[in-house]
Formats: structure tokens, sequence, C-alpha cells
């Protein structure tokens, strides 16, 4: 029963990250180009913040690793950040309502506090990946776990846009402060309630221990940048993310024009997605993975999304509204099944010493993924549209086939990924940064 209610717990976290990115990102967005009349640029700027500070992860997670705060290397830090995170998203939302240009003090004090948010919340996230690491044995206990506390961070997000939303209805400068500070202050609460008491001692002092061996910058240059099952790793979560994020920015545009749909129709296809992704994540936590294995999955998830592309392109010659909706459900299974697979394989591509680093690790290509993946979709629709005279089918179709040859290439690299040798050479990392020979027979 106690073990049960901390795995309940537990949860708290992934909620309380999502309820503070729900203020750091649509509300600060909205607020700041629609309400205030701010430019684009400076909410673009700021919705970057958190992705521009990722590299901090791979410091932090080693931080967390070495330096445990009385003991404990996981639930300190996740408070911290759950701290940091509130804190900078409150007063970030609080200083936009009193941001008037983009070069002001009030504009400047909004990104500092962005820079906060984006390091608390990289803190949180990171650190939680990791104590998902130490706490559960590895294979089915770890993969579902990480999958149905995804599952948790996803349901989160859609029931707390509705409740944030409601909450500020109607919209006052006055009814927001409110909300940001009583949000702010739950994010911590929730972390204060969730973290105590999970993190395994003996995992703890064990791991501490040996990864305080080497500095900083030799465990970077010998594990990060040394190890090849880590680079080709690190380029395989940055190809998934890259191809199968760019439709993110594509989709309703695409679904307007080729389509004919209204604002309200081509919103409700994000919908229709992630109940796909939703589904698919569920099915992959509590039966796929353990059936027929991570990688299984993920191949299979990708191959579905590289079909579902094509398919998407073929409906738009076809104007049919009903066949992209069911084409975007399919889209949302396979990316579930390949995002769920693929965060168990980037849990179970740890260590010991080093869960913290190697999460930080894979979420700085996960985060360089999505910020490419976002630049490059409009990159390649806005520089087509404009060399073909507006071929909008042109356009968008080839971002689309773009996407499947990203995916289809990442298939065949995690093929090159034998997570089992590379966890063995991460762990045979010697004590001044030499790679150790394994034992013989």
């Amino acid at each position: 029963m106690k073990r049960n209610f901390n795995l309940i717990r537990l949860a708290a976290v992934p909620l309380s990250l999502t309820l503070i990115s729900i203020l750091a990102g649509s509300v600060i967005n909205r607020v700041m180009v629609v309400e205030l009349g701010l430019p684009v640029t400076l909410a673009g700027l700021f919705l970057a913040v958190p992705l521009l500070v990722a590299p901090v992860r791979v410091w932090l997670g080693h931080r967390s690793d070495a330096y445990p705060i009385r003991g404990l290397r996981r639930e300190p830090y996740i408070i911290i950040g759950a701290g940091l995170a509130g804190l900078g998203a409150a007063v970030s939302v609080a200083l936009v309502l009193r941001t008037e240009a983009l070069l002001s003090v009030a504009a400047l004090a909004t990104l500092l506090f962005l820079i906060v948010y984006g390091i608390g919340k990289n803190l949180t996230s990171n650190t939680f990946q990791a104590l998902l690491a130490d706490k559960f044995e590895e294979g089915a206990p770890r993969s579902r776990a990480a999958t149905l506390y995804e599952v948790v961070n996803m349901i989160g997000l859609i029931a707390g846009a509705g409740i944030v939303g409601a909450t500020l209805q109607p919209y006052t400068p006055e009814r927001l402060t409110v909300v940001v500070a009583v949000i702010g202050g739950m994010a911590l609460l929730f972390a204060l309630f969730a973290a105590p008491r999970q993190e395994p001692r003996d995992v703890a002092n064990r791991g501490s221990q040996a990864a305080r061996g080497q500095d900083f910058q030799t465990i970077v240059k010998r594990v990060v940048l040394g190890n090849p099952q880590v680079r080709r790793f690190f380029v395989v979560v940055m190809l998934t993310l890259l191809g199968t994020q760019i439709q993110d920015v594509l989709l309703e545009p695409y679904a307007a024009v080729r389509f004919g749909m209204t604002v309200g129709e081509s919103s409700q296809l994000t919908a229709f997605w992630g109940l796909g992704t939703l589904i698919a994540m569920l099915a992959s936590g509590l039966y796929l993975i353990k059936r027929f294995g991570y990688l299984r999955i993920y191949r299979i998830g990708l191959g579905v999304v590289a079909v579902m592309f094509l398919v998407i392109v073929a409906i738009g010659f076809t104007g049919n509204a009903n066949l992209l909706r069911l084409a975007v459900v399919f889209l949302g299974l396979g990316t579930g099944l390949a995002a769920a697979s693929l965060l168990v394989s980037m849990i179970e591509f740890t260590t010991e010493a080093r869960a913290g680093l190697l999460i930080g690790v894979w979420g700085v290509a996960h985060q360089l993924g999505r910020a490419m993946a976002s630049l490059l979709g409009g990159l390649v629709v806005d520089s087509l549209l404009s060399v073909s005279g507006g071929n909008e089918m042109l356009a968008y179709g080839t971002a689309f086939v773009l996407e499947t040859i990203l995916v289809i290439v990442a298939i065949g690299l995690i093929a090159k990924v034998d997570v089992a040798e590379a966890k063995a050479s991460v762990a045979r990392i010697g004590e001044w940064g030499t790679a150790v020979p394994a034992p013989t027979d």
C-alpha cells in the first residue's frame, strides 16, 4: 500500500512541470501578442529561452550525480528545480504585464526570469527521469514507469490548459497576476509532496561516489564526446524529434490551404493527434514494450509515422478533410509508439553513476531536435512557396516527405546503437577518465 502511494505521489512532479509550462508557454505568448500588442518576435524569443538553456542539463545532471545534498542525489534537486521554475514562470508572466516595448527594463527582466524558469524546468525534468532510472529495475518496471508518467504529463497538459483557461475568464491583468502566483506556488508544493522518500539510498551512495571520480570536463570528453555509441544515440534522439515534430508547425496551415478548414476545425487536429499519441503511449507502457521490446516498438512507430506523412501528402490532392483527420489520428498513434519507446531507451541508456549526466545529454538532443524542427519546417515551406510561385502542394508536400526521410534515417541508425555495450563502455570509464578494459574470461 505504501509503495503504491509513493508511486502516486511521484506523479505530482510531471504535473508541476505541466502547470508551469502552460504559464511560460501558451499564456505568456497569447498575452504578449494579443492583449498587449507586443511584437511576435519578442514572444518567440521568450518562448525559445527554455530551449536555449537546455545545454545546462548536462552540467546539472552531473551535479545531481556527483554532489548529493544531505546524502540524496535526486529529491533535493527536484524540489529546487520546481521552486526555480515556478518562481521564474510566475514572475516572468507578471513582468510581461508591465512590458511596453521590445527594448525596455521590463523586457530584460522578463528574459532573465525566463532563464531562471528554463534552468529550473530543465533541472526538475532531468533529475526526475534520472530518479526513474535509479528507482525502477531495468526492463519492464522501468519502461512502464517512464511511459505512464509521461501519460500523466500529457493528461495534465490537456486538463491544465482547460483549468487555466477557465480561471482566466474573463481576462484581466489582475486575475492573471493572481493565477500565476497560485500556480507558481502549487508547482513547489507538488514537488514537496512528491519527492521525499522516493530515492533509493543505497543507489545514491554508490552512484555519487563513482560519479565524483572524474571532473566534469573529463567526463564530457570521455563519456559523451569520446564514446561513439553515445554520439550515435544523440543523433538518433535528435533525428526522431526533428522527423516527427516538423508537422507541428505545418499541419494546421496545410489543413487551411488544402482542405479549406476554419481556424476552429484545423485547431482540432491537435486534439486528434493528441488522442492517438495518448492511446499509443498508454498501450506501450502497459503492454506493448514489455511484450515486444522498446526497439521493435520504436521502429514500428516511426514506420507508421513515415507512411502517414506520405498518406497526408496524397490526401492533399483530394481535399477530403475527414480522411485528413483519420490520418492525423494514425500519425498520433505512430508518434506515441515512437515517443514512448524512445523515452524508455533514453532512460535505459544510463548507468548508476551517470544517470543524471546521460539524461541531460539526451535532453539536449531532444530540445535541439524540437528547435530545429520549428525552424526547418517554416524555412522549407516559405522557400518553396517563394520559388514556385505559391505552389502549396509542392511546398507542404516536400516538407512532409522530408520528415519521412528523416524518420527512415533514424530507423536505420538505431540499428547501429548497442545500448548494452554502450552502457558497459560508459561504466568502464576509469577513475582518471580512461577506459578500463573489460574483464576477459
